[in-house]
């Protein structure tokens, strides 16, 4: 901007011709040309750190059958999924030193994970809508060396957050993965064309860790902590994390090539035992430990690939503010498919996948009587990227079927069937 106001400073004292050439009277238009170069350029808050400004806006319409019903609604994809912008600023002090900020806000103003625990206002079979507005979901800054690795401090992901899910590379995880935030988990379930009172699919694939219904990365936390990441040595790092005083987190990760194969691996365990995390209690006496791996091969000449996860969720026998004792669970994933180029848009990739969670059973599940339960949810897509536009629209599957034992008024459940048609566009 500095360099174009100069450009047209030294043009008015040049003369007449070059003041021709840029149409009039320049300097007497001066200031408007100078206003209209700040409308139109990002500005720093000084020289010294730099300025990025990304994000992606995803939208998805969805046409789903609950057995009784059918219907169409249009939303996002979620929290951490969903459409955001993020200020991320780097500035290097000394040789092999910098330090950097991160500002990530996202709109859940169509937010078809969230509920509200006070009216219990959600997207379900009698709501298409359900806006939380903007959220601040990360605000960190950081200090980095290239030998020592980098300690971050503020609202941020914890060390282990999403290490399985992460490790999917197919260009789909965002899109299309084993966790319900683009998901629908506050629709219930029908038994003989009516809904179960108090039964929903997010109670069949409860996470206590975080006292919600996330299905898998059942301990994804963003929260106020202090994390530690290493330098990577031979395609290996590894992470930890703390936090509110009630959550702490260990991580390793690995990316890397082996001959044809991209290969990338993630472990993660933590523990938590705040009863509010969420902030309603659902827990007396917390103590929830998760563990979770995952793992993505793909060859590249082919483009065949396969990701899979897995994750346990261990809560001891806390017991729950409704009388009803916590119980562990565990969860699986995987996913397969081919990635080719076979268009010059840029890459397709066409994939099937396949979820089952096991005994996540919900507060509200354990209170109808149900004491086990098998939930699977399968389907696939197909994914096209646009390179020049670095966007991506698919459509997707999904079917929802479960299994519930304990109560004879639980048995012979309704499936969920989800058709969705989206796009994700960068920037």
């Amino acid at each position: 901007m500095r360099v174009a106001i100069g450009v047209v400073g030294l043009a008015c004292l040049s003369g007449t011709s070059q003041a021709a050439d840029l149409g009039g009277d320049c300097c007497g238009d001066l200031e408007e040309r100078v206003a209209e170069l700040e409308a139109t350029t990002a500005r720093k808050g000084n020289r010294k750190v730099s300025l990025t400004i990304s994000g992606y806006v995803a939208q998805e319409l969805t046409w789903w059958d609950d057995g009784g019903e059918s219907n169409v609604y249009l939303h996002g994809l979620g929290p951490t999924q969903a459409t955001h912008v993020k200020f991320t600023g780097e500035a290097q002090f000394s040789p092999g030193w910098k330090a950097g900020y991160t500002l990530r806000i996202q709109n859940l103003a169509d937010n078809p994970f969230g509920r509200n625990a006070t009216t219990g206002a959600a997207i379900n079979q009698s709501s298409p809508d359900f806006d939380q507005g903007l959220n601040v979901q990360m605000s960190y800054w950081y200090l980095q060396s290239k030998d020592l690795g980098k300690v971050s401090v503020g609202r941020q992901a914890d060390a282990s957050k999403s290490v399985a899910m992460f490790t999917d590379q197919s260009g789909t995880q965002i899109i299309d993965n084993y966790t319900f935030l683009a998901g629908f988990p506050q629709f219930g379930i029908r038994r003989n064309g009516v809904l179960v009172p108090g039964l929903t699919w997010g109670q069949l694939g409860y996470c206590y860790s975080q006292n919600v219904p996330l299905g898998g990365d059942c301990d994804g936390l963003v929260m106020n902590s202090v994390r530690y990441d290493s330098p990577v040595f031979g395609g290996f790092s590894v992470s930890a994390s703390w936090g509110e005083d009630d959550d702490w987190e260990i991580a390793a990760r690995y990316a890397g090539q082996w001959n044809d194969f991209k290969v990338q691996l993630g472990a993660g365990y933590s523990e938590n035992s705040d009863e509010r995390i969420s902030g309603t209690a659902v827990m007396i006496s917390k103590d929830s430990q998760f563990f979770q791996a995952g793992g993505y091969v793909e060859h590249l000449p082919t483009g065949l690939f396969v990701h899979a996860a897995y994750g346990h969720e261990d809560n001891n026998d806390a017991l729950l503010t409704n009388g009803h004792v916590a119980p562990d669970s565990h969860h699986w994933y995987v996913k397969s498919g081919i990635r080719q180029r076979w268009l010059p848009l840029g890459a397709t990739v066409v994939y099937g996948d396949y979820a089952e969670y096991d005994d996540q059973l919900g507060p509200n599940a354990l209170a109808l009587g149900a004491t086990g339960s098998t939930f699977s949810r399968y389907g696939g897509g197909i994914a096209q990227e646009i390179d020049a536009a670095a966007m991506t629209v698919y459509l997707k599957v999904q079917h929802y079927d479960a299994d519930v034992s304990g109560a004879a008024d639980l048995t012979n459940l309704e499936a969920l069937d989800l058709v969705s048609a989206g796009g994700l566009i960068n920037f």
